[in-house]
């Protein structure tokens, strides 16, 4: 045989189920909002470091063209000092020349 509930009983319960169903809906909306929230950090993150991969490959490629610059900078130095040197030499030269003509 079914028991019979009385009819107070059944509505208190659907009352209790209808209050848990409230419940996770507004968890469940409340949960939703923080993913959102999530998912826009996430994505703001991402595109911070996007920007600062180019900021780092800029940074590179600069730090390569001033190593070129610095490079090209000390073969021209070395070419400079060589002339200097040829140019000093030869003035020693020139200056015992004129010495030894002089005398």
């Amino acid at each position: 045989m079914c028991e019979v509930i009385p009819m107070d009983t059944v509505l208190e319960r659907l009352q209790v189920l209808e209050g848990k169903v409230r419940e996770t809906l507004a968890e469940l909306s409340h949960a939703r909002g923080e993913r959102e929230s999530l998912e826009a950090k996430v994505s703001t993150l991402q595109a911070d470091l996007c920007s600062r991969e180019h900021e780092v490959l800029a940074l590179q490629a600069a730090q390569e063209r001033l190593l070129e610059e610095v490079q090209r900078l000390r073969t021209e130095r070395e070419e400079v000092r060589s002339r200097v040197e040829g140019l000093l030499g030869e003035i020693g030269r020139l200056e015992a020349v004129v010495q030894g003509v002089g005398s």
